[in-house]
């Protein structure tokens, strides 16, 4: 599969325009148009069912619905900082699946497009004991997969909900993500990315700033 599959569209095309896909589609590569060879890559072509509404998101599927994933995502520095930052500050934190211990985090979610949110719990004024409908995430969405977006084509069609810790250290020297980001924001850097390679049972997370 390419490693940065461009973003698939969710919306029911035209029939006439999944007509004319399919008909490319059948095409050997020499003959098919270079936008449509630069989309597939390596990827493979599935039988295309008579009733899809998207030739294209079903090629995607079928390329990294199983099997290894690895995707880039961008998110912007600035606001990433920040909800690390809410996260490290709140006073309680919800815990992820499986965990037990209560600790900043970010979440990386993807469900209604991707994002990458703060664990950290921040009541609302509403009186009364809080409970978790009371308590407003930190949020930023991963750029071009912001909500409506439909990110199956990268990262296959389970939605998850991955922890990454904030203060536990990244290396031998100690450095944590919150550091990290703070470090890069001081030096001036925009743009943070999320270089994730995964399957159905690991996954590897790389943080890159910019």
């Amino acid at each position: 599969m390419p490693k940065h599959a461009p973003a698939v569209p969710d919306s029911t095309e035209p029939d006439t325009t999944c007509q004319e896909t399919r008909r490319l589609l059948a095409l050997p590569a020499e003959q098919r148009p270079d936008w449509l060879n630069e989309f597939l890559g390596d990827m493979t072509i599935p039988p295309i069912p008579a009733n899809s509404t998207n030739p294209l998101l079903e090629v995607a599927m079928a390329n990294t619905a199983h099997g290894k994933k690895n995707a880039r995502l961008h998110f912007p520095l600035d606001r990433v900082l920040a909800a690390a930052e809410h996260a490290a500050a709140a006073t309680s934190h919800q815990l992820g699946y499986g965990e037990t211990e209560a600790a900043p985090r970010l979440w990386w979610i993807k469900s209604d497009g991707t994002c990458l949110m703060s664990n950290g719990r921040t009541p609302t004024s509403t009186p009364g004991t809080p409970d978790d409908s009371e308590y407003l995430p930190t949020t930023v969405h991963a750029d071009g997969w912001g909500p409506g977006t439909d990110a199956r084509s990268i990262l296959g069609g389970d939605d998850f909900r991955q922890s990454i810790d904030l203060t536990r250290p990244l290396d031998t020297d100690g450095t944590t993500l919150l550091g990290m980001l703070r470090d890069a924001a001081a030096r001036g850097a925009t743009r943070f990315t999320l270089h994730a390679v995964f399957d159905d049972r690991d996954m590897e997370l790389t943080y890159i700033t910019e």
